[in-house]
Order: structure tokens, then C-alpha cells, then sequence
């Protein structure tokens, strides 16, 4: 095709793509170097032929059902680029409100806080709590078993300038962090969930996502008990804690028993919907 403006390699993209009108613009941004929020004022500049193959090229993989992320490299979360690529999950929007409840809670407390994000997979939350709560952080700590997935981790860090208030920790789960005897103000944790006999799991998250960071025993609940039962050996108890777990959305009433019976009164827990009016989010606090 000859003399293709911006808004036609749009149409083509939204005609011949199952996504977005704002993945599309994404697209368009990543591979004109457009800024994203000028692409739709820039809709008569011509591409040319080398930038309109290589949307071809984008769309072929987006028929196939491969993640616009994983073929970008990125992934937009809470307006933070971060790196993304086969051995991390892809960000999700659901995801981004963990990080309005460590907010508002760090904006209560009159001491600097250390945060752990557990299972960080590319890091977002804890990226994205770090840029957020710059001046009230003292550290802010990501864990992850994958060392392929930490390695994107640290590119994050590295991105958005935190290396001086972040550490790295590789750990299967909590054993290094115990071992470490680090404690904790904050516990941000989306960890593998999904039930290993579960059927309903999206084909594409199936096929090109890591089964290590979707997968659990236990109807997907192994690693929320482990980290319940161990809340003391890495929460500084001796203050006020918060922990914010993304859950799955059947897995509440269950969770539910096992905290009555594990903690009884010594904490308080709730469970908080997502913007699809699911149960997402498991709260709890000292």
C-alpha cells in the first residue's frame, strides 16, 4: 500500500485485529515514536513502507493470539512502562488497585515504610509503590523464585531510577526472606492461584503466559496459607501492617475458613471487589 497515514494503518489495525481502539494507538506510538497521547493529532502523517510491515508483521502475531505485550515488550500499568516479556505475566488493570491500597495507607502511617512485593513476576506493584510513595519508602523489596523474571525485574528498577530504594531477592517463595530475618511493614503478593485442575483458564494465558506463576495446589490456595501462617516471621508485628493479596474470584469463602481458623482474632481481614465487581482482593491488617 501507498502513502498509508496513521488513520488508515489505525482502521487496518481495529478491522483485522480483536483489540482496542487504545491498543492500536500503542501500536501505532511503538512503531513511529510517537508519543502516545499525540498519535491521534498526528493522523495525516504518512508511514512509511518499512513502518506499515512491520504493523503487518504486529497484526499477523495478534491473529495468532500472541499478547500485544509480549510483542511490544511492555505493558502500560498505573501510566509506568514496565518491561514485560515470556517469563513474567502480563500486567492487568485489576492489578493496579493493590497499589491504591498500599497507597492509602502509607499516607496514614507517620514513619517510612518497607514494603515486600512477593511473587513479583516484572515487578509492577512494587515499581509502581516505589514511584508513587518516593519520599515516604524506605525500601521496597521484590521477590520472586524466577530468576529470568527478576532479571526483568531489575530492568525495571533500573528504568525508572529506584535501584537506591529497591533490593532483589531470589527466593523459593518466603524460605529466603525468612531466612534473611527481613520484617516487613507491607506485604503486596499476586502469586500463583489458578487451581492445576481448573478448565476454565483462558486458552491464549494458557498457552503463552508462565505456568509458574499460575498455577498452585491446594484449589490454587497453597501459597496464600503459607504466607498466613508465617505472618510473623516476616511482618514487623510490633506495628501496623498491611497485606493486600489479589485472589481469585471463587476463592474468597474458602480463604475465608482458613483465616477464622488460623488467626483468629489477632487480625482483621475483608475482601474487596475489582472494577468487574469480582471478589479480587484479600485485606488484612494488625
Amino acid at each position: 500500500m501507498n502513502n498509508v497515514n496513521i488513520k488508515i494503518a489505525l482502521d487496518f489495525l481495529l478491522e483485522n485485529n480483536k483489540i482496542g481502539k487504545s491498543d492500536a494507538i500503542e501500536i501505532i506510538s511503538f512503531i513511529t515514536k510517537i508519543e502516545y497521547s499525540e498519535v491521534l493529532f498526528s493522523q495525516e502523517k504518512v508511514l512509511n513502507k518499512n513502518q506499515f510491515k512491520k504493523i503487518i508483521k504486529i497484526s499477523k502475531k495478534l491473529a495468532k493470539g500472541k499478547p500485544l505485550a509480549y510483542i511490544l515488550g511492555y505493558k502500560i500499568f498505573r501510566n509506568h512502562k514496565i518491561l514485560v516479556n515470556k517469563n513474567t505475566l502480563i500486567p492487568r488493570m485489576e492489578t493496579e488497585l493493590i497499589v491504591d491500597y498500599v497507597n492509602e495507607f502509607i499516607n496514614s502511617q507517620n514513619e517510612k515504610i518497607s514494603v515486600l512485593d512477593l511473587c513479583c513476576g516484572s515487578g509492577c506493584i512494587g515499581i509502581s509503590i516505589a514511584i508513587e510513595n518516593k519520599e515516604r519508602i524506605e525500601k521496597v523489596t521484590f521477590s520472586d523464585i524466577s530468576k529470568k523474571a527478576l532479571n526483568i525485574t531489575s530492568k525495571n528498577i533500573e528504568n525508572n531510577n529506584l535501584v537506591n530504594c529497591t533490593k532483589v531477592v531470589k527466593s523459593d517463595f518466603l524460605n529466603s526472606i525468612i531466612k534473611q530475618q527481613n520484617k516487613f511493614n507491607i506485604l503486596v503478593c499476586n502469586p500463583p492461584y489458578i487451581d492445576l485442575n481448573d478448565i476454565d483458564v483462558d486458552k491464549m494465558t494458557k498457552k503463552y503466559e508462565p505456568k509458574l506463576a499460575l498455577f498452585a495446589k491446594d484449589n490454587g490456595l497453597f501459597f496464600y496459607k503459607e504466607a498466613i501462617k508465617n505472618i510473623d516471621k516476616f511482618m514487623d508485628i510490633t506495628k501496623n501492617i498491611l497485606i493486600v493479596f489479589e485472589i481469585g474470584w471463587k476463592q474468597e469463602k474458602e480463604l475465608d475458613v482458613f483465616l477464622k481458623q488460623e488467626l483468629g482474632l489477632k487480625y482483621k481481614w475483608k475482601f474487596e471487589k475489582d472494577y468487574f465487581n469480582n471478589l479480587r482482593y484479600l485485606i488484612l491488617t494488625k
